[in-house]
């Protein structure tokens, strides 16, 4: 048995059993980055932002959150696997995010709506999971700056939100 596939069945165990958080699963300390030299600078409401060259990956460049990056759903698989990064999925945000306090160096990043604008920075942080919810939608923790709570979205995968990746793959 492969190390991945025993800590499967441990976490599986620690489920059924109700105990709260996985073996060997905690999150990077940091948002996931791909590098942005060479994308194009665009304008959004007065606010900066670089944009990759396929229109599916967002930098902010302004305020507290500058250097964040913001993804859909599928840039988000793709650019994790081909960094050899996991991204929780749905059922491990649950059993080890319990709390805003769970997840280190927060940046509350917004997220970007299909129609090109940039909503609730500074305020809100979403985290794409792993599991797709149907073959449009997956899911999202979303976080609040003036709330511990950890709430689950269905999100549109064309939106753009922040990835958190796994430290232990």
């Amino acid at each position: 048995m492969k190390k991945k596939e025993i800590l499967d069945a441990i976490n599986k165990l620690l489920e059924q059993y109700e105990i709260p958080n996985g073996i060997g699963l905690e999150l990077e300390d940091y948002n996931f980055k791909v590098n942005s030299d060479g994308w194009k600078k665009i304008t959004v409401n007065e606010k900066e932002y670089l944009e990759n060259p396929t229109a599916d990956i967002w930098e902010i460049l302004d305020g507290e959150e500058s250097g964040e990056q913001l993804f859909t759903f599928n840039s988000a698989k793709r650019e994790t696997k081909k960094a050899g990064e996991r991204i929780p999925t749905d059922e491990e945000f649950r059993r080890f995010v319990k709390s805003r306090g769970d997840i280190k160096n927060l940046k509350f990043a917004g997220f970007r709506y299909t129609d090109g604008s940039f909503s609730l920075q500074g305020a809100n942080a979403y985290l794409w999971s792993a599991s797709e919810d149907s073959a449009t939608d997956g899911w999202v923790r979303g976080l609040y700056s003036g709330t511990a709570t950890v709430n689950r979205y269905s999100g549109t995968k064309a939106n753009a939100f922040s990835v958190r990746c796994l430290k232990n793959k």
